[in-house]
This record gives C-alpha cells, sequence and structure tokens, in this order.
C-alpha cells in the first residue's frame, strides 16, 4: 500500500470486525481480505477472517484430488469421488431432466 493509500485508508486502521465463521474481532485491514476494490469502505473487505478463509480453501482442495472424469473423460484434472465439478453439477439433476437434455442433443445433432 503506497503513501497515498494509507492516507485515504487512515480511519479504517483502528476498525475491528468480528469474523462470522471463528467470532474473533480482529483488524479490518490486516486480518480481512480487501473484497471490493475502493479501500475507503469498511464494507470493501470481507467478513470472513484471512485465516478462516485459508483454513476453508484448504480443507476445499482436500476433497478434490487429479483424475480422469468418468463422464466427460477429461485427463488431469480435479475430480471429487469420480467425477468433475462440472460433471458434478450435471448429475444434481433428476433423471426426468436428463432424458430431455438427451433427447434434445439427439435431435440436435441430426
Amino acid at each position: 500500500m503506497d503513501l497515498d493509500d494509507q492516507l485515504e485508508t487512515q480511519h479504517l486502521f483502528l476498525v475491528t470486525r468480528m469474523c462470522r465463521v471463528c467470532g474473533e474481532d480482529k483488524n479490518l485491514i490486516s486480518d480481512f481480505y480487501l473484497s471490493r476494490k475502493d479501500r475507503t469502505l469498511a464494507s470493501s473487505y470481507a467478513y470472513e477472517c484471512k485465516e478462516c478463509t485459508s483454513k476453508r480453501v484448504k480443507s476445499y482442495d482436500k476433497r478434490y484430488s487429479l483424475g480422469t472424469c468418468i463422464i466427460c473423460k477429461k485427463n488431469n484434472i480435479k475430480v471429487c469421488g469420480d467425477l468433475c465439478k462440472r460433471c458434478d453439477k450435471l448429475i444434481k439433476y433428476d433423471i426426468d431432466t436428463l432424458h430431455n437434455a438427451m433427447i434434445y442433443l439427439k435431435k440436435s445433432k441430426s
């Protein structure tokens, strides 16, 4: 942060915010990520502290490993179980929706 940015955000240096995950009061500027461009507004900073964000991201990445999706056959992509994120979203629909999608795709190819 250069000197001009520091002067603009001076009023936020002593502001604390409670993390919505761990419930601790922490310094707004040093302990929360900037989530919007305007550094001068307290609302531009995340409501989850950097430490909790880091834990959440690391636990999310542990669920995925590199592999091959059994539906789309893409290689060396993040899979959870045997499916990539895209195919996992696809199968969340009910069987009738998937059947209608198959009919549509068959008609559009002919």
